[in-house]
């Protein structure tokens, strides 16, 4: 790295463990701009397919892989599929006032001549929603529930319930209502075609209701038969998809508590206590989980947040959440470096309360754990990591399971892992507490590990003399290969 590039929060990189992660837009494409948020301790950025071409992406990918290269430090990307996003069509005049009690129908279509009959991108609306039904406008801020359908299956005719305005091109929800779409469209497959030709480390799938979309994704995924295999990551923003929770974290990678449409979608009051009980089983059974939406809002036009959104993010991470995520703030925003400068110092001060994780809380998931003897060499990494208040854990991996592992733990000592592949790297960005580098010659053994984290840390300055290590790793004697866990005091 260059003497003239500011080190990349190496104090963060110390004591800071939650992930950050930042959405882009056209305030943060340039590359001085993706730098000065990478210093500023973005891990992942995130590509928003809703907006934007695949050209324009091309260009951004090119350009994080450009700057975690001079960085020299991973930096994931996050493809987040569309899904099956309903909008409204054109509104006559553009806009129209709902006065509570007003009727209005919802038409099949994408043309109306009355600023009462709306239309919009979903055809199927009308066969699926049902007299009782709620419809929700503008996020929510308007609502109609469906009085009658026209047997002929030409409109549905609603009251409102709650008065507002609504404009042309605005959100559309169905709570509970069952939709006959598929989770992925077509506009979705060509997204995934290009991330995965791209090489993106984690697609978002987006209004998730069941296990079996996640399991669909996958298989879709897998036909591609793609030279790196993203992480799937679940966004619970339905109701159905709490309803079938247990099920869809059997079957994602990661977790996103998608708090836009959740609180849409589910009664608002609700959304602190789901946000609560989806992080606390994602930290049960080790799976990566993310908090995301309005986190620093008001930042998009202020450079301060507001009180309430710093405890917002401060209880996200004391919920237990691996990464806290920026939408608009860095996408559209007009300070997005101070918003990730804001995020980390939110986080830093939080993460002094994280407690640390009990072993007899994780569920014994064979397919999310390492193996018997690492984990039980992890395990004990973590009990001497803490009894000596170690200055850093270190391990080299080849799958990034054993820093998932410790990560879990939710130890405040940090984590350096260290692996020979690149895409396991990336993927490592999202795990709590852990840093990721890519080093080629560190599996060769424990004692090349050993010298080339001495060397790396005083070069960065965050091993002296004294210093405590805990390294786990690998042996081979008589031509067998040990796992092994070593303590080490720099001299």
């Amino acid at each position: 790295m260059s003497d003239s590039v500011p080190l990349r929060s190496l104090v963060r990189q110390k004591l800071v463990k939650t992930r950050i992660i930042a959405t882009l837009g056209p305030a943060s494409e340039s590359i001085e701009m993706l730098r000065q948020l990478v210093i500023a301790g973005v891990d992942i950025f995130r590509l928003n397919f809703a907006h934007g071409s695949h050209a324009w992406m091309s260009e951004l990918v090119h350009k994080i892989r450009q700057v975690s290269a001079e960085l020299e430090c991973p930096i994931g990307i996050l493809g987040d599929l569309s899904g099956p996003k309903i909008r409204l069509g054109e509104i006559t005049g553009g806009e129209v006032l709902c006065n509570e009690g007003a009727e209005f129908r919802f038409v099949r279509g994408m043309q109306s001549t009355s600023p009462t009959d709306l239309t919009c991108t979903y055809e199927p609306l009308i066969d699926d929603v049902k007299a009782g039904d709620r419809i929700l406008l503008a996020d929510g801020t308007v609502g109609m529930v469906v009085l009658e359908k026209d047997p002929g299956l030409e409109w549905v005719r609603c009251t409102v319930f709650q008065s507002g305005k609504i404009r042309s091109r605005q959100g559309v929800n169905l709570p509970g209502v069952a939709l006959s779409t598929p989770s992925v469209t077509e506009k979705d497959r060509k997204d995934l075609e290009w991330a995965l030709h791209n090489h993106l480390d984690f697609i978002g799938l987006s209004f998730v209701r069941q296990a079996e979309d996640i399991r669909s994704l996958h298989k879709l995924i897998a036909s591609h038969h793609p030279k790196v295999t993203p992480l799937i990551v679940a966004k619970i923003e339905k109701t159905e998809a709490i309803d079938d929770l247990e099920n869809i974290l059997d079957a994602t990678d990661a977790v996103m508590v998608a708090r836009g449409d959740l609180g849409v979608e589910a009664e608002i009051s609700r959304v602190p206590i789901l946000q609560k009980r989806i992080i606390r089983r994602c930290n049960e059974l080790r799976i990566p989980v993310i908090t995301a939406t309005q986190m620093l809002d008001s930042m998009q036009s202020n450079e301060l947040p507001t009180r309430a959104e710093v405890t917002d993010v401060a209880n996200a991470v004391l919920d237990g959440t691996d990464a806290v995520m920026l939408s608009g703030e860095t996408a559209i925003g007009a300070h997005p470096t101070q918003c990730v400068r804001m995020m980390d110092r939110i986080a830093s001060e939080a993460e002094t309360l994280v407690e640390p994780a009990n072993f007899k809380d994780l569920r014994d998931d064979e397919t999310r754990r390492a193996r018997p003897i690492t984990e039980a060499v992890t395990r004990g990494t973590i009990a001497a990591a803490e009894y000596l208040q170690a200055d850093l854990m270190v391990v080299a991996t080849v799958t990034g399971r054993t820093a998932l592992a410790l990560s879990r733990m939710r130890s405040k000592v940090p984590i350096l892992a260290f692996t020979d592949r690149e895409e396991v790297a990336r993927r490592m960005c999202l795990y709590w507490g852990v840093t990721p580098l890519v080093n080629r010659a560190v599996q060769q053994s424990a004692d090349s590990l050993l010298q080339f984290v001495i060397n790396w840390g005083q070069k960065n300055q965050l091993l002296k003399s004294g210093s405590k290590l805990i390294i786990v790793g690998h042996t081979n004697w008589l031509g067998e290969t040990h796992d092994l866990m070593m303590v080490h005091v720099v001299p």
